[in-house]
């Protein structure tokens, strides 16, 4: 026992030597960390070349997510940069998972960081229940989860599908909640968006200037996927997302902002950054030749004259616009991307929009005959996946609106007008009543950006990829806490006499 119990102290003192005095600086601790080098290379070499690289991304995964339970506002917004890159990341390697998979293991540890801090959980108020926006959020979920019981849906496995997104989306909203809790750092965010998507918005600008990279051929292929992307002579850009559809709605909504607060910034500073920031927007947006994009603009601009009417700068911005669109249209030269932009107003003389309202007239009596709809996910190409023979299964419904009337029904499309019109109204409320000059520019810049997205959902499934839906619900936040820090009265100075 002695001998035993001296050997364990002896032991356990060499241990603390290596490991805890020295570091592992020692010829021990030298050869115990090549030993791993040693046999990840062997099984490299002999095995399988991708166990090298799946290891070390393997520690690095690991790493992030330390940081994540350690830092929530680094997890935060790498959790939203990670998921603006991950159908590139699926371009680029082939994996047995989809990235996106791990989108959701990082939204779930970046949940479990912000429960364990008290700072940040504490900011989860009776406000965050009760405000209107909260309301239709709970209201929408609700009614998903009364769609589990429609008799014509042929299965719950896309309904599953559905909710695990649902629950995803309601989850950062709460994170969006606890985090946004400042108005530097509300500030700090959307200066972040927008950083972000110019990024987004150069590299489609890369593809446009020097080419595709040889990984995003390859994705796209020879066959149809090449057709979809060759329209009028112009070879769609979609940057590092599905489809130029995401692309350009994306860049659209976000040059609106940058726009809007070129204007009505006086800081020289940001209008500085403003400046080749919208130029990125804009140019990446006229890349993907996106039709409903340039639709976007247009409204934009409209709701943004409509409201600040009273305003010298609304004038002259208003005119400048006219006058762009003006050129732009009567400009007797035409290359691909300007002759694009104009297509927009071709109407049902276009091929594929008379296509789409052919589409719409031919489901009315079903939709008429079920008012809570078909069932999610029983058209566009979900359906065949998870409803293989229902009526709708080869529906296209290419239209945000479209989708949840055929699927939700006339009651589940109420139930969305009625949350988007909550959310512009509780925005303007704020916006008109506000009186600290930058929160009032911030409050219509982002305004004008749901607003466009609201829109484009008409053409489009446009809330529904990231980093969009990501910046919809972190916007509903900043429409419910950014009035918080408007300019407050100041007490009155009282002078104490002895």
């Amino acid at each position: 026992m002695a001998n035993e119990l001296f050997i364990k102290q002896t032991f356990g003192e060499w241990l603390r030597y290596h490991f805890l005095q020295k570091k592992l600086n020692t010829p021990f601790g030298w050869l115990f960390l090549s030993l791993p080098g040693i046999i990840m290379l062997y099984f490299t070499v002999l095995v399988d070349y991708r166990i090298g690289p799946a290891v070390v991304v393997s520690l690095g995964f690991l790493l992030v997510l330390i940081l994540i339970l350690k830092y929530p506002y680094f997890g935060f917004y790498f959790l939203i940069s990670f998921s603006s890159v991950t159908t590139t990341i699926d371009r680029l390697v082939d994996l047995p998972l989809a990235s996106g998979v791990f989108v959701d293991i990082l939204l779930c540890f970046e949940l479990i960081s912000v429960i364990s801090k008290h700072g940040l959980k504490k900011n989860i108020d009776r406000r965050f229940w009760s405000n209107p926006i909260s309301i239709g959020l709970i209201a929408l979920f609700a009614y998903y989860l009364i769609e589990l019981f429609n008799p014509a849906m042929l299965g719950p496995l896309g309904w599953l599908s559905f909710m695990r997104q649902q629950i995803s989306y309601l989850i950062f909203f709460y994170i969006c909640y606890a985090l946004l809790d400042s108005r530097t750092r509300i500030m700090y965010f959307v200066r972040f968006m927008l950083l972000l998507t110019t990024l987004l918005a150069i590299y489609a600008c890369k593809q446009q200037w020097f080419g595709y990279a040889g990984f995003e051929l390859r994705a796209i292929g020879t066959g149809s996927g090449l057709a979809l992307l060759l329209q009028g002579g112009l070879l769609r850009k979609f940057s590092v997302f599905s489809d130029p559809a995401t692309s350009g709605i994306l860049f659209a909504s976000i040059s609106m902002v940058c726009i809007i607060l070129f204007i009505r910034t006086n800081k020289r500073k940001e209008k500085f950054w403003l400046v080749p920031a919208a130029i990125f927007n804009l140019l990446a947006y006229s890349y993907s030749g996106t039709r409903t994009a340039t639709m976007m603009i247009i409204v934009g601009i409209t709701l943004y004259c409509l409201s600040t009417l009273n305003e010298r700068k609304t004038i002259h911005f208003l005119g400048f616009s006219v006058t762009v669109f003006a050129f732009l249209f009567l400009l007797p030269y035409q290359n691909p991307i300007t002759s694009r932009i104009r297509s927009t107003f071709e109407g049902t003389r276009d091929e594929s929009a008379a296509l789409r309202d052919y589409n719409r007239h031919q489901v009315q009596p079903y939709i008429q005959d079920h008012p809570i709809g078909g069932g999610i996910y029983t058209c566009g190409f979900e359906g065949p996946k998870y409803n293989e023979g229902h009526y709708l299964e080869f529906l296209q419904p290419d239209s945000g609106y479209m989708k949840t009337l055929a699927e939700q029904g006339a009651v589940g499309l109420a139930l969305l007008l009625i949350f988007y019109f909550v959310l512009m109204r509780y925005g303007f409320y704020y916006f008109f009543r506000v009186k600290d000059p930058e929160i009032r520019n911030y409050y219509i810049a982002l305004l004008v950006m749901m607003f466009t997205l609201i829109v484009a959902q008409y053409a489009q499934m446009a809330i529904t990829q990231s980093p969009v839906a990501l910046f919809f619900y972190a916007v509903l936040v900043i429409f419910i806490k950014l009035a918080d820090f408007d300019i407050e009265p100041r007490p009155i100075k009282t002078t104490l006499q002895n």
